[in-house]
């Protein structure tokens, strides 16, 4: 064995050697300035010369360069026209190392322009399939600019397998390309650990006196809050001054929620508790998503096909549990008409109008018709991606009654309507907000299939904007702009229905688009929401969901949406009644749970502020008094309860049944005829979440929440 071993001893020392002075400097560079390890293995090849000559390209006009000064001696230099898309024109390599499923890599790319505005995308994809390892639209400067985007290969490549470089057909422009690399570190690092350089961590808009703020305050002021005014009476109708009003806000109007996995939660077969707390509990606080949408569930082919091992009646005790947990749900979708998202069958019988057409038909009918599902939905997606998916209607073009193949998506608005009348009919898709329509005309195609179908009656009733921000994050003052269009041009409500941000972003400018992204969205008009696309590292289609981690940590984009839904746009607040016995509060508009007390008196009662009202409480400042609706009254102390909790009753006769309960109906607690007007209650043991706390008096019940968290 002893001669094999010098062969590959001397083959691998020639290697080394054979490497050029730019690779040597850029493997310095990378341990200098990141602690990268030495030993990385070159995916290309590990010489100018020999990489360049193996690159290929189309599109465009090339010329070889030499930079100047650079790190890099050779270069290419690419004219291009505007293509109809990016991928029209193109340079790239084919990797010459294998990669192993799970390898740590780098690609780098140097690049300059000087055209006045110029960009391109920088990608690594399977050749055959076109899958993306790494996809970002970067902005290209007139200096010389290093570029390195980071990925963990989600395959196994062999030699020839996997192409790296960059799309050029954006826009107009003159581009030089140079010093390509790609290191494979292997499992030698983390991650995160690999440089991230793309030149991303600024947007439009996001300048502290930036213009938009302004006018984003003001609107929000206006349509997001409401005056609460409380008026308190003592028995003779007078008014009392100087009682105490205590205001605090439950849930807001404005829904604010996420993609869900329905396996996940209520007993679902890969159930799983932190999931389903923070679902309920984001703030620490017990206060959660008010709205959610299934990820896959309601899908057509995993409706039929049962993923994960759910069943339909599985899924409407979900559609309940979220209801008693006052959580309002999104139906995603009913239609996405391509054949990759469709049932088999479909795609087999293309050549068959009738049976496409009956079959569309029988799945609404199915769906939307099923008990506790199909009506149960705030909102439908009923058309989903229409832009750019048109298997369905090339299928039927041309038919009897099917000029365009189209009409029938008029004809699936009209049925689902008519089986859903209470949900709110929405067109789902991606163009526009997530790419600003540069530089293609998906804004124009959008909107020409929502002209169609309103041209005809088809109920469209929403816009759906998905708002999958990509690497390079669309200007706020331009996500107002594509906001205003469609509201100035259909007037119909509209949501951000998931959002996500490219994991190549670097998590402080998430964090801070994050905010900025709400703020714009909560101030527009035609905003009625704001859903992302999973919250949780470990149940998100890309593995970067906005919220949390996988172990669970909250993320800083996390930190920024807890901090402005809960506590930005949050009210809590303590107020005394005037001489006219009234207390007014400006709160952001919601569930409100209003106490009043003066003297031994207390009153408590829930209270939706969606406009300006006012509540009349009336009090005996000398007696203590019952509640309006003649249920007993407690309080907990606190509700956040770390070792325990006082819950004190506010009656004066006796609790007949005090019960504590978790979210799953677990008795932790059970009592009759307490002895005490307050009792202690030791939680120092019980698993942290959610517990309902019920007291019952004379078959009158009052239920509170308390959080347990250690």
């Amino acid at each position: 064995m002893r001669p094999i071993i010098t062969i590959i001893l001397f083959c691998t020392v020639t290697l080394v050697r054979a490497q050029d002075a730019y690779h040597q400097a850029l493997s310095n560079k990378l341990q200098t300035d990141f602690a990268l390890p030495a030993n990385a293995q070159w995916v290309l090849p590990n010489t100018e010369t020999a990489t360049l000559s193996a690159s290929f390209a189309y599109g465009a006009t090339v010329s070889n360069t030499n930079p100047a000064g650079a790190l890099f001696t050779q270069a290419r230099l690419y004219s291009i026209n505007q293509g109809n898309n990016p991928w029209d024109a193109a340079h790239a390599y084919t990797n010459t190392s294998a990669i192993s499923a799970g390898d740590k890599c780098l690609f780098v790319l140097w690049l300059r322009t000087n055209s006045p505005a110029a960009s391109v995308n920088l990608f690594v994809e399977n050749n055959v399939t076109y899958a993306k390892e790494v996809f970002a639209t970067v902005s290209v400067s007139a200096e010389w600019r290093m570029y390195a985007a980071s990925f963990s290969s989600s395959a196994a490549y062999q030699a020839g397998k996997l192409n790296l470089g960059v799309h050029l057909a954006n826009l107009t422009q003159v581009i030089e390309v140079g010093g390509a690399a790609c290191l494979n570190y292997q499992n030698q690092v983390q991650l995160s650990q690999l440089p991230i350089l793309l030149y991303n961590d600024a947007y439009a808009g996001m300048e502290p006196d930036a213009p938009w703020r302004a006018e984003a305050a003001a609107s929000i002021d206006q349509l997001r809050k409401a005056n609460l005014s409380v008026l308190v009476k003592d028995n003779a109708g007078n008014p009392l001054p100087d009682a105490q009003v205590y205001v605090e806000m439950q849930r807001h109007q404005y829904a604010f929620g996420t993609a869900v996995v329905s396996s996940m939660f209520n007993f679902g077969s890969s159930q799983n508790d932190v999931y389903e707390q923070k679902m309920l509990n984001l703030d620490g606080a017990g206060h959660g998503f008010n709205e959610v949408v299934f990820e896959n569930d309601l899908k057509w082919r995993a409706w039929e096909e049962h993923w994960g091992g759910t069943s339909w009646d599985d899924i409407a005790l979900d559609v309940q549990w979220l209801k008693d947990h006052e959580i309002t749900i999104r139906g995603h979708n009913l239609v996405w008409p391509g054949w990759e998202y469709s049932p088999a069958d479909l795609e087999l019988n293309q050549n068959n109008p009738g049976y496409l057409r009956n079959r569309i038909r029988n799945h609404l009918n199915a769906i939307l018709g099923y008990p506790g599902v199909g009506t149960e939905m705030v909102d439908w997606d009923v058309l989903n991606e229409i832009t750019y998916n048109n298997d369905f209607a090339n299928a039927l073009a041309g038919t009897p009654g099917y000029p365009t193949g189209r009409e029938i998506y008029a004809e699936i608005f009209r049925q689902a309507d008519s089986l859903a009348p209470n949900s709110t009919m929405y067109l789902n898709d991606y163009v526009a907000i997530e790419r600003g329509d540069a530089p293609n005309d998906g804004i124009v195609v959008w909107k020409s299939r929502i002209d169609e179908l309103l041209a005809v009656g088809a109920p469209v009733e929403g816009i759906g904007f998905q708002g999958h921000i990509g690497v390079a994050p669309t200007g706020i003052p331009k996500v107002k702009e594509i906001m205003d269009d469609f509201w100035n041009t259909y007037g119909l409500p509209a949501k951000i229905t998931e959002y996500d941000i490219n994991s190549l972003v670097p998590p402080e400018t998430q964090a801070r688009y994050m905010r900025d992204f709400l703020t714009i969205t909560f101030a527009h008009p035609s905003m009625q929401g704001f859903l992302m696309w999973g919250f949780w590292d470990g149940a998100h289609w890309l593995g970067n969901a906005p919220i949390f981690n996988q172990d669970w940590s909250l993320k800083p984009s996390g930190e920024a949406f807890v901090d402005q839904v809960f506590h930005q746009w949050w009210t809590n607040e303590q107020k005394s009644t005037s001489s006219q016995g009234t207390a007014t509060v400006r709160g952001f508009k919601g569930k409100y749970r209003v106490r009043v007390a003066c003297g031994n008196a207390i009153q408590e009662r829930d209270v939706w502020l969606d406009s300006d009202k006012t509540e009349e409480f009336t009090l005996n400042c000398t007696t203590r008094t019952r509640d309006v609706n003649n249920s007993p009254t407690f309080m907990l102390q606190p509700s956040l309860a770390s070792q325990g909790c006082t819950i004190a009753w506010l009656n004066a006769q006796q609790v007949d049944h005090l019960m504590v309960v978790d979210i799953s109906g677990k008795r932790w607690l059970e009592q009759h005829f307490p002895t005490r007007l307050s009792q202690w209650v030791d939680t120092s043991n019980w698993p942290n979440g959610i517990y309902l706390v019920q007291c019952m008096q004379n078959g009158k019940t009052a239920t509170q929440r308390m959080l347990v968290q250690h």
